[in-house]
């Protein structure tokens, strides 16, 4: 049957159609604007319109839902004086967060309605509340698992935490299944050369991200995992490399940078992650298989 993939002209959605082509599967790309190439069925849609989105989910198994509108802030508003974030386009944040919100419930809202079996959300590490924090915040335990307390402080974390309250209300009363991939920050191949500064420079951005990051196939091969997965209801994981950018032990930055953090792991040795993935390796059969080093996405 039929895979539906939102963002379907964005970065991460190119590879995931890319992949679920390469397994034989019907895709159709949904996006606001046709991207110069297509290799499957495309569809120009506004998420907001539920009445054409019966239409394109129609006969559809499983849907894929990437689709966003960015949040400016997550790439310029890091105040290294305070070590805090700063949102300073209120009007601008409340209309992402708005679109944002109101794209994921239609997708689940249609999704459940016409017969979808399968949902694959992407949320983010962001809803622990680490990211992009407005004041002192840091883990209660590391590393961080799916049980960790969710307490953003900004509207892009908060928008990835109130998908999946959604998530969780729809599995409540609908036999659809649904996997919340909370992904650390995105890479490609190309983009090495941010990782390889950000690694000079541990607290360019903070260190809420615990220096994690994962390359944009890994990403992809988790979405067509989490859809080939069996489990019922709905589960989030946690998606990023097994290692950080650093080659500095973890818990040393830890640490040194978010010392108000509590209960380090005795068991985090090296550069492992401060983000845990065992639940996704565990019940998606996920592990990231390409890592950053020596300046490069292998």
């Amino acid at each position: 049957m039929k895979t539906i993939v939102t963002g379907g002209a964005g970065r991460l959605g190119r590879y995931v159609i890319e992949k679920l082509r390469a397994h034989g599967i019907e895709v159709a790309a949904v996006d606001v604007e046709k991207p110069a190439e297509t290799k499957c069925e495309f569809i120009a849609a506004d998420l907001t319109d539920v009445g054409k989105l019966r239409k394109i989910f129609a006969g559809a198994g499983a849907v894929v839902h990437l689709a966003r509108r960015r949040f400016a802030y997550t790439e310029s508003g890091y105040d290294a004086a305070t070590g805090t974030w700063k949102t300073p386009d209120v009007a601008g944040d409340a209309e992402r967060f708005n679109h944002n919100t109101a794209m994921i419930y239609n997708v689940l809202a249609t999704a459940a309605e016409v017969g979808v079996k399968k949902a694959v959300c992407g949320s983010s590490l962001a809803v622990y509340g680490f990211y992009y924090p407005a004041a002192a915040a840091a883990p209660e335990y590391v590393p961080i698992d799916e049980k960790h307390p969710r307490r953003p402080h900004d509207p892009y974390g908060l928008s990835k935490l109130v998908g999946e309250h959604m998530c969780d209300a729809f599995v409540r009363k609908t036999p659809i299944r649904i996997a919340s991939l909370r992904f650390s920050g995105i890479y490609a191949p190309e983009n090495a050369r941010v990782l390889a500064e950000r690694r000079k420079n541990p607290v360019i951005r903070g260190g809420g991200a615990l220096w994690s990051y994962v390359d944009v196939r890994d990403a992809a091969a988790a979405c067509c995992c989490a859809l080939e997965a069996d489990f019922s209801g709905h589960e989030a994981f946690n998606i990023c490399a097994p290692t950080t950018i650093v080659d500095e032990p973890t818990a040393e930055l830890v640490r040194r940078f978010l010392p108000q953090a509590k209960n380090i792991d005795a068991r985090l040795e090296g550069n492992a992650s401060g983000y845990a993935t065992a639940k996704a390796e565990r019940m998606l059969g996920f592990k990231a298989r390409h890592l950053f080093h020596d300046g490069i996405l292998d």
